[in-house]
């Protein structure tokens, strides 16, 4: 008896991580390019994605760190998604932090009713965008962290991943016409310096 119990516990507990969770979903890093030249810019997306389109739970608020390294990017902009402002109103608060070097914190609270947001919010949508300058050469890890995630309900959500990625400021190549150039100075040195 105590052999099939022990069987039986077990069997539970295994098959209570294959059932899916509740409520579960992503927020990803999305880079629009993965490798820039020092002095340009790169934009990367906060996504959440896995939401059952037109029903509960819905997102309602919340609050993100992405962390980079700030000897290679620094921040040059922060733009919000709409996916928490389902009619258009504007009704919903939105603010981001990044006077931490390596930091920037953004958050956003909705004030669409839980209906509308229920019905209305989309399964997948920008959360806000994060346009990086690249300040030098090197690779950048962007890191991704949750404060917190709500629903509509004002209830606690747990993402399911929070899936981070990278950046890369490459040394910017010359052109062939500037090689080209550089023989034809040094050639033209040569030849004055032989008529000397």
């Amino acid at each position: 008896m105590r052999k099939l119990f022990s069987v039986l516990m077990a069997s539970l507990v295994l098959g209570a991580g294959l059932v899916p969770a509740a409520n579960a979903f992503t927020i990803s890093l999305v880079p629009q390019g993965s490798v820039v030249n020092p002095g340009g810019s790169v934009a990367v997306d906060v996504v959440a994605s896995g939401l059952t389109d037109g029903t509960a739970p819905s997102l309602g608020a919340w609050d993100l760190n992405v962390s980079f390294d700030s000897s290679v990017l620094s921040v040059a902009s922060v733009a919000f998604g709409t996916g928490l402002d389902v009619l258009g109103l504007g009704f919903n608060i939105q603010g981001f932090d990044d006077s931490a070097a390596g930091f920037v914190n953004a958050f956003e609270v909705s004030f669409d009713s839980t209906a509308n947001l229920n019905s209305l919010q989309s399964g997948a949508f920008t959360l806000f965008t994060v346009t990086f300058s690249a300040a030098s050469e090197g690779a950048s890890l962007l890191g991704l962290t949750s404060n917190a995630l709500s629903s509509a309900e004002g209830a606690a959500l747990t993402a399911s991943a929070l899936n981070g990625a990278s950046v890369s400021i490459a040394p910017v190549p010359l052109p062939a016409a500037a090689w080209l150039l550089i023989s034809a100075l040094a050639a033209a040195g040569v030849f004055r310096r032989n008529e000397a």
